[in-house]
């Protein structure tokens, strides 16, 4: 009798599922996590962190697993063609490393058709390739496209209107969009340039419902232009352009602002964030480099990225 009792006592006191997951979400979010704006490596923790929790009871382990694939890392593909069953389930966000080139596109397309339940898509390209219509690799993106909120692509190549263009087409319910690079497009001279302003930036700038788009841009130094009074609502024009055209065209600058207002984006888009980091000329000389110089390209595919 005393045994029984003690039974039904011990099952009383276990925990509700719900409850253990929220512990084990919280326990992911506290756990040691890798640099996020470190492109083309994960930043999950490390399944070794997650092992005690597996090893507690059988709910526990199911819980680990769900939490650990919430974020799903592919270096390629065919990391896509054989998913598990529970991934469309499981999975939220998607880290995809697109090391490709435009040169030479491979037959195998990122088929995203398996995650259903996907909130944001992450790809990082290679910056020392060209890589601008890589995009249109993510073959299907229709299954997935109306709940789909975030996107964030780190090191397009050549930053033009057309990625855009294939970002509004392929996302339309877009909510957050985020690009990191070191070149930004100017609208005026049409080029892809490297921003550099007379001295630094704010960390951040933000626009309501008006111009630009999310970027994260490197920068450096020696330039004429100013963002400390941002009469403008800079989006990425050059130095140059900005010297030259702003300051001598009566009228100029108010028109261009209100033509910026109307420019493409995608339609659900709310907040425009601009954020800055500054490079070193050094490192600067180096990337402009590899992005002209063949010989460049070639000594960085022979290096190891992870």
């Amino acid at each position: 009798m005393a045994e029984t009792s003690l039974s039904v006592s011990s099952r009383r006191s276990c925990l509700p599922t719900e409850l253990l997951r929220e512990i084990v979400h919280y326990y992911a979010h506290i756990i040691s996590w890798r640099d996020p704006e470190k492109a083309r490596q994960s930043y999950k923790p490390q399944w070794a962190d997650y092992q005690p929790l597996t090893l507690a009871s059988k709910v526990l382990r199911q819980l680990s697993l769900e939490t650990w694939f919430e974020v799903y890392y592919a270096q390629s593909p065919e990391d896509l063609v054989n998913t598990w069953p529970e991934f469309n389930t499981w999975t939220k966000e998607l880290h995809c490393v697109e090391l490709g080139t435009d040169l030479h596109v491979r037959p195998v397309q990122w088929n995203l058709q398996a995650f259903r339940r996907l909130r944001k898509l992450r790809v990082d390209f290679d910056p020392s390739q060209s890589n601008a219509m890589l995009l249109m690799r993510f073959d299907h993106p229709r299954p997935i496209a109306s709940h789909l909120q975030e996107l964030e692509v780190h090191d397009v190549s050549w930053p033009s209107p057309m990625v855009v263009r294939l970002v509004s087409e392929a996302f339309p319910a877009l909510r957050v969009l985020k690009l990191a690079q070191d070149l930004v497009w100017c609208s005026l001279c049409n080029t892809c340039r490297f921003a550099t302003f007379k001295d630094h930036p704010p960390p951040e700038i933000m626009y309501e419902k008006t111009v630009g788009l999310p970027l994260t841009v490197a920068y450096g130094l020696g330039g004429l232009t100013s963002l400390s009074n941002n009469d403008a609502l800079w989006s990425g024009e050059c130095d140059a352009c900005m010297d030259m055209m702003f300051p001598s065209w009566d009228g100029f600058q108010a028109e261009w602002v209100q033509k910026k207002k109307n420019m493409e984006r995608p339609p659900s888009l709310k907040c425009v964030h601009w954020r800055f980091r500054h490079k070193d000329v050094a490192d600067i000389a180096v990337d402009l480099e590899e992005m002209e110089s063949p010989s460049g390209q070639e000594e960085e595919d022979d290096e190891d990225d992870t």
